[in-house]
């Protein structure tokens, strides 16, 4: 019965209003996701793959070009951990890193903006550096792509929560690492945030 309770005041605070989808309105506003993926690690001495789990958070600074159609500047920031085998000997261990990074990105609502929720596709890149603590201390570049689509239910016309799904892929360097190596993930993510809709 609470269940019921709680779900009805939930969809109940959707049925409020939509939210500024216009030309020339900021969008303001954050994410975090979980991501879990496959890594494959080449270099010419070795290979690896590894199992990881990151927890990523991405900040969204945007401006309305067009109604329904917005672009800007997302900072990021991640951590993983993951168990790391060795292609050679079948030992392994664990592994984790930090990144920080920052990036373009570009999303566009679907339906009409009287709704109190709306659909939309978010498409994002962004470059930065990454540190990784296994074996050895190593520290390098990446840059990281990602898709994601999903829906935005509005507050009223200036807040709202969203939830994406999606499929992230990143190509990472190690630089100063004796025998520096790239490292290739990809895999789905899942994203939930908040995001303002602020009038010029």
């Amino acid at each position: 019965m609470k269940f019921l309770s709680l779900l009805i005041i939930f969809l109940g605070i959707f049925t409020i209003s939509n939210a500024q989808l216009t030309k020339s309105t900021w969008l303001v506003g954050g994410s975090g996701s979980f991501n879990s993926s496959n890594e494959n690690f080449n270099s010419p001495s070795y290979s690896q793959t590894a199992k990881t789990t990151s927890i990523n958070v991405n900040g969204s600074f945007g401006f309305f070009l067009a109604d329904k159609f917005v672009v800007g500047i997302q900072p990021y920031l991640s951590t993983t951990k993951g168990v790391v085998t060795y292609s050679s000997s079948g030992s392994g261990g664990s592994t984790n890193s930090f990144q920080l990074a920052a990036g373009p990105f570009a999303r566009y609502y679907f339906l009409n903006a009287e709704k109190n929720y709306n659909l939309l596709t978010d498409i994002s890149y962004q470059i930065g550096i990454n540190k990784s603590n296994g074996a050895q201390v190593a520290k390098g570049k990446f840059n990281t792509f990602s898709l994601m689509s999903g829906a935005e239910f509005f507050f009223n016309q200036t807040a709202g929560i969203e939830i994406l799904l999606g499929y992230r892929t990143q190509i990472a360097s190690i630089e100063d690492a004796p025998g520096a190596y790239t490292n290739n993930k990809e895999g789905f993510q899942v994203s939930i945030g908040f995001q303002f809709h602020l009038i010029k």
